[in-house]
């Protein structure tokens, strides 16, 4: 055929058309980003079969992806391969990303497991955004401890003793709005998990459930010091008060709501449309919590943008899990010789679907 030109080489598209798509997309997540009132990111490390330490960087948007369903707006916003992993390395890989492409202020809250060169990692960067651990990481070591236990019929044990421990856990692994409730969820789990110790009369069963109760409660415990906790405890228990359902029974003193959540800091806007919301809340009828709050930014629009941030902070980690598999993908048997550089930019159009 006449006139249609060469087809080009993998070469040559891995040389000029991969970066100047990856260009392309980088430039559309900055405007998404620019038009999204808050983010909250979420960021886990593994290793990969080539021995490297890779640390996946996520932004959970405040803008979600089904809101019917409540269902998270995520996406990669960027793969960095690093010689080594300490809190060093982690926080610079995570300033170097967001210096690129998110403002700082719209930083709701930053997700990552409880690794403490994690936590040394978001202090300096993150001084006004809320900091939390992955929920479903607890529920995981609750369930070892079962384990543990029963090492021969494990599985079974832990769904005939701890069910509602596994339907929890299953719960806490879906990227769907649930910061809201994450506090009674826990409560209601410790309340069964106490109530079936006293009706156990299998020893090991017994002690099973009081070592489950004392993990979640050292967990959920506002300002704990243990070493394994969630420093955003107080933040989930405050901003109960964005779910009209909760809010019309709920006595949390405003003083203790404007310390949890940072938004509130020398916004009185935000003060004087709360003390209004919360003397019409008794009126308020809510079936979805996201849609509520987007009916009222009209009429409280500084609270409302506040509420929707602090409702789409994820309560785990899971996507940055599932974003790991996704590099297992990128990175196949017939792939290990991509360079590093490459090998985040495809990471990034993969996860992102592009």
């Amino acid at each position: 055929m006449k006139n249609v030109g060469i087809i080009p080489s993998s070469s040559h598209l891995r040389q000029f058309y991969l970066p100047r798509v990856f260009e392309n997309h980088v430039t559309k997540i900055k405007e998404k980003l620019k038009t999204c009132n808050g983010i909250s990111i979420v960021t886990d490390e593994t290793t990969d079969a080539e021995d490297r330490f890779v640390l996946n960087i996520l932004g959970v948007l405040s803008e979600l992806e089904c809101e019917r369903k409540l269902k998270l707006n995520v996406l990669l916003l960027d793969c960095a391969v690093l010689e080594s992993v300490n809190f060093k390395t982690v926080s610079q890989a995570i300033r170097e990303t967001l210096d690129k492409e998110v403002p700082f202020d719209r930083i709701t809250a930053i997700v990552t497991d409880n690794v403490t060169y994690m936590e040394r990692s978001m202090k300096p960067l993150f001084l006004n955004a809320v900091h939390a651990t992955c929920v479903a990481h607890l529920l995981n070591l609750v369930g070892d401890m079962w384990r543990k236990k029963f090492v021969k019929v494990n599985d079974l044990v832990t769904f005939k003793y701890a069910p509602a421990i596994t339907h929890t856990s299953t719960k806490y692994e879906e990227s769907v709005i649930r910061s809201h409730v994450v506090n009674n969820e826990m409560r209601d789990l410790i309340m069964w998990v106490k109530s079936s110790a006293d009706e156990r009369e299998h020893a090991m069963g017994r002690e099973a459930l009081l070592n489950s109760t004392e993990k979640i409660e050292t967990y959920m415990q506002c300002n704990s010091n243990a070493r394994f906790c969630q420093p955003a405890a107080a933040f989930f228990n405050a901003h109960r008060v964005f779910d009209p359902n909760q809010a019309k029974y709920l006595i949390i003193p405003e003083k203790e709501v404007f310390e949890a959540i940072p938004l509130f800091e020398d916004n009185s806007v935000a003060q004087r449309e709360y003390h209004a919301y919360l003397k019409t809340v008794y009126e308020m009828q809510c079936e979805n919590v996201y849609q509520f709050w987007k009916t009222m930014e009209t009429r409280f629009p500084t609270l409302a943008v506040i509420a929707i941030r602090c409702l789409t902070v994820p309560v785990n980690s899971v996507d940055a899990e599932r974003s790991f598999s996704a590099y297992k993908n990128v990175l196949r048997d017939d792939r290990r010789s991509i360079k590093a550089s490459n090998l985040s930019m495809y990471n990034v159009l993969c996860q992102n679907k592009l």
